[in-house]
């Protein structure tokens, strides 16, 4: 019998940083006893000396070195000392949670499994998250104990970190590490172990911790030839392996995820080499292609990989260039072109020597569900729909309903969706009439009895697709749940992939009892599972809601707010109005009880407290909900969530959207769709947004209001002529400190407030800048270097924005909408505009005001071509007047809050 129930075998080379970490909490696990052996891989640093400290200071703590030979001799070297029950292999900078073993260990005893694999998380110093292949390892219905040979889906765990190997069975099979291999060696020992193994135990839980260290220069990270020629002996190796375990008839699995590895690196890796060396890659990929049994595989690449595959084959090194220099610089696009009645890759058009194996045979859909209603036997139905790659100019829709005797269809009508050409093809194809307006159908009047599965019909160029229909939200396919009519039930179901069907059947008076009884019992258990999880805010703001529903409803409550802990922009400027203005209306603001605002608001009065219990049920009672950003991210509880989620039937207020900035600069029609947000009005500045409004976001033209922004009536120049207001807007592909500091966007303004040219205008003209930094800079930042004795930087939270705005008598923005509000003041706004086509590809889509002509001030794309602006100071303000006119209301008498609460009121 083993002395250890698992040995851990530790490979450490230079991580110092590390090994520590990594060692303790083998140290620290809650299964006992176990071995470490740590195998010293010829280390340069003082990884070596810390590892020997704690082998001498714990008996089961062993220390081996040896010169540098790689990984796999170093694990082969651990593996030949160890005397444990089970064996696992972790690396240095990695580290695993104190009952990782323990569980592996548990698992693989009670199956008697010769492996087991578990679950991993990935980490850097900025985040943790987890890779998205492993959820289809531990997909639901997936039995605990499998084999490779029957389960496909253990092919994508090539790692043997987050596994525990049976030691003596790996000795009589053999099984070591390819000494020969840089890369691939897991994924090698894993396959052959996971064949031979008589069984594998699977355990669904993080047994490890994958350190992601993008500095550190293994030989997968760089860009070599030897990289892609260790991938052609991997998988030499791998055809070996099948040969002699008699497995040929399962290599097609691994190969397909080499085959995808290997082209997906060409396109990340090709960049780098020289022509000559480019010449020397195609004669590797060419071997790489050769070495694949199953030939088939290259059928089933998408358009993109196989054509370069087909490249490789005929080993044509111009268009091996010339294909991967395009696709470096990211210029393909999934578009479909239509020659001769058959489909092709837009490729085409470059490369028609290939047309045979750039011919579509089977057309992809992509549909979203955004609006699912079933009242009686109506259903209301809305959304988009569009076939992949294909410009849906001239597309036909309709909603087709089939059982097994007969079809039904319903044709639909096009709506205009800009936002989806953005969203799944950054507008480089035509999905502009992708949506579909929602409809209403009455189910009973249209099928017979029976049992209808939904579709999606796609008719595009003379090609049609019909795709299931799926509901992919829970919340959605509540508002789907059994209605009955006469004597006729009316129902939906949706399959585990969220396809839907329905059901139309005649009942009895019985039959409608029992299923009267079902949804009660349902309903019942849902809130009893809140007592049961001691959710107790839920449960009760559920209880209340049955009691008091009516009486509250009756109140016309108004439940206003912003983000949960701020009362500064239109919001709080309709609230302060209506409560000074018109105190008996049932108005109330919503903030955090601890936000630094709290204080500026509370005098007002009726303040609910965010996320209390009153303000969950207020959510639940209230009219209308009134607020300036996006309502669901800034305004819900999670018991809110929660309760609408299944019961989206009591969500019967009146959702309005005040603005918190001019829409039109860009297209925010992905985020404010009418099927997205369900706004019953929307609040906008002028009559040109309206009309943009009307025309691209799905809204009647008696739900767009032309008010103006609340904020604007307290908006009062008080500036003295001598302040600079620094104000950027966001870019929302930066998610950490370090890629913010990074960024091009961080370093252009500190270029800029480092500018001698620049300092020496603010010391001449004894100018003063603020530099507002934008509330998600602010959330990343510890703290701002200092920018010099004329440069302050505010906090937020010192100074609302538009106190800002007043006292400051120039404006340097890019892309703000702030910038309106300042010229609403007739005073200069200068526009710095150094990424405007990364802007408006990654973070917006351009909108119909076109930032670079149609705004009213001066732009530059360069820091000195800025400057020269500043210099040449003042701007003419009849100009900015004429311009800020398209885009702003201003009306004589009545104030924009006063406007405002008329059109909530229903007054004129």
């Amino acid at each position: 019998m083993s002395k250890y129930k698992v040995t851990v075998v530790i490979v450490n080379y230079n991580k110092e940083p590390y090994i520590s970490q990594c060692i303790e909490s083998v140290i620290n696990q809650s299964l006992q006893p176990i071995e470490i052996i740590i195998v010293d891989d010829g280390s340069t640093d003082n990884s070596g000396i810390i590892s020997n400290r704690y082998a001498v200071a714990h008996p089961h703590v062993r220390y081996l070195t040896q010169e540098n030979n790689g990984v796999s001799s170093a694990r082969n070297k651990g593996l030949s000392y160890a005397q444990g029950e089970y064996v696992a292999f972790l690396d240095a900078d990695d580290y695993v949670p104190a009952d990782a073993y323990e569980r592996l260990y548990k698992a693989a005893v009670q199956s008697d499994a010769d492996t087991a694999v578990g679950n991993f998380e990935c980490f850097n110093e900025y985040r943790t998250w987890h890779l998205a292949y492993m959820k289809k390892v531990f997909a639901k219905g997936l039995p605990a104990v499998r084999h490779i040979s029957t389960h496909k889906e253990l092919h994508l765990t090539p790692s043997v970190s987050n596994k525990l190997f049976r030691r003596e069975w790996l000795l009589n099979q053999k099984i070591v590490f390819q000494e020969n291999l840089q890369i691939g060696e897991d994924l090698l020992f894993a396959q052959n172990a996971l064949h031979l193994s008589n069984k594998t135990v699977m355990c669904n839980y993080p047994v490890l911790h994958y350190r992601v260290n993008e500095e550190e220069q293994t030989l997968s990270k760089q860009t070599t030839l030897a990289f892609f020629e260790q991938l052609v002996l991997v998988q030499k190796e791998l055809k070996q392996l099948y040969d002699s375990l008699h497995r040929q008839n399962v290599l097609v699995h691994i190969e397909k995820r080499q085959l995808d590895f290997f082209l997906s690196s060409l396109f990340q890796k090709a960049a780098a080499f020289s022509k000559e060396q480019l010449h020397e890659l195609l004669i590797i990929s060419h071997a790489f292609v050769h070495t694949l049994t199953e030939k088939n595989l290259l059928d089933q690449l998408d358009s993109k990989n196989r054509l370069l595959s087909q490249i490789i084959i005929q080993k044509d090194y111009e268009r091996f260039v010339k294909f991967l220099s395009s696709f470096c610089k990211d210029s393909f696009t999934n578009e479909l072109v239509q020659q001769d009645q058959k489909v092709y890759s837009k490729l085409v058009e470059e490369y028609p020597a290939y047309a045979p194996w750039l011919e579509i045979h089977s057309l992809q859909a992509e549909h979203r569900i955004e609006v699912i209603r079933l009242e009686g036997s109506n259903l209301t139905i809305g959304g988009y729909a569009f076939v992949k790659g294909l410009s849906t100019e001239d597309i036909q829709k309709e909603l087709v309903f089939k059982s097994k005797m007969e079809t039904k269809i319903i044709s639909l009508e096009n709506e205009l969706r800009t936002d989806v050409s953005y969203l799944f093809a950054h507008n480089k194809i035509n999905y502009h009439h992708a949506g579909f307006k929602t409809i209403t159908i009455n189910l009973v009047n249209l099928l017979q009895n029976g049992s209808w599965n939904v579709f999606l019909r796609l008719k595009a160029g003379g090609k049609t697709v019909d795709e299931p229909l799926q509901v992919i939200l829970a919340q959605l396919r509540n508002h789907a749940k059994p209605n009955m009519t006469h004597n006729v039930e009316v129902s939906a179901s949706f399959s585990a992939n969220s396809q839907m069907s329905v059901r139309v059947k005649k009942v009895n008076f019985l039959e409608k009892c029992i299923s009267k009884l079902t949804g009660i019992k349902r309903a019942v258990r849902y809130d009893m599972s809140f007592l049961k999880k001691r959710d107790y805010h839920t449960f009760s703001a559920i209880v209340l809601y049955k009691l008091f529903n009516q009486l509250y409803r009756n109140k016309n409550i108004w439940l206003i707010g912003e983000r949960k802990d701020t009362a500064q922009d239109n919001s709080y400027h309709l609230y302060t109005y209506i409560r000074t203005n018109h105190p008996h209306q049932n108005a109330y603001y919503v903030i955090d009880k601890n936000a630094e605002d709290y204080q500026r608001i509370k005098h007002l009065g009726n303040i609910v407290h965010f996320n209390s219990l009153k303000h969950t049920f207020y959510l639940l009672v209230s009219q209308k909900t009134i607020n300036s950003y996006s309502e669901a991210s800034n305004m819900y509880t999670k018991a809110y969530k929660n309760i609408v989620k299944y019961y989206p039937e009591w969500q019967q207020n009146e959702k309005v959207f005040i603005q918190h900035g001019v829409i039109g600069v860009s297209r925010v029609n992905h985020v404010l769709h009418k099927n997205r947000m369900n706004y019953s009005q929307f609040v906008v500045s002028s009559p040109f947004e309206k009309k943009h409004i009307v025309k691209e976001f799905g809204y009647e033209d008696k739900e767009v209001v032309v008010t103006g922004l609340a904020r604007w009536d307290a908006l009062q120049d008080i500036s003295k002529g001598n302040e600079i207001l620094v104000m950027p807007t966001w870019r929302n592909w930066i998610k950490t400190e370090k890629q913010l500091f990074e960024s091009d966007y961080w370093n252009r303004y500190m270029a800029l407030f480092k500018n001698p040219d620049f300092n020496r205008i603010l010391e001449e003209r004894d100018l003063t800048v603020t530099f507002f930094p934008h509330y998600q800079m602010q959330q990343l930042i510890k703290s701002f270097p200092v920018l010099g004795e004329r440069i302050r930087i505010a906090r937020q939270g010192e100074e609302t924005v538009q106190s800002l705005l007043k006292r400051h008598s120039i404006l340097i923005t890019d892309y703000s909408t702030v910038s309106f509000d300042f010229a609403y003041m007739n005073k200069p706004v200068f526009f710095y505009q150094f990424d405007y086509d990364e802007f408006y590809s990654k973070h917006y889509n351009e909108g119909p005001i076109n930032h670079k002509k149609d705004l009213f001030g001066e732009r530059a794309e360069e820091e000195q071509a800025l400057i020269n602006l500043l210099e040449k100071h003042p701007v003419s303000a009849n100009k900015r007047a004429k311009q800020i006119s398209n885009y702003i209301i201003k009306e004589e008498g009545r104030s924009h809050s006063q406007l405002l609460f008329q059109q909530l009121s229903g007054g004129k």
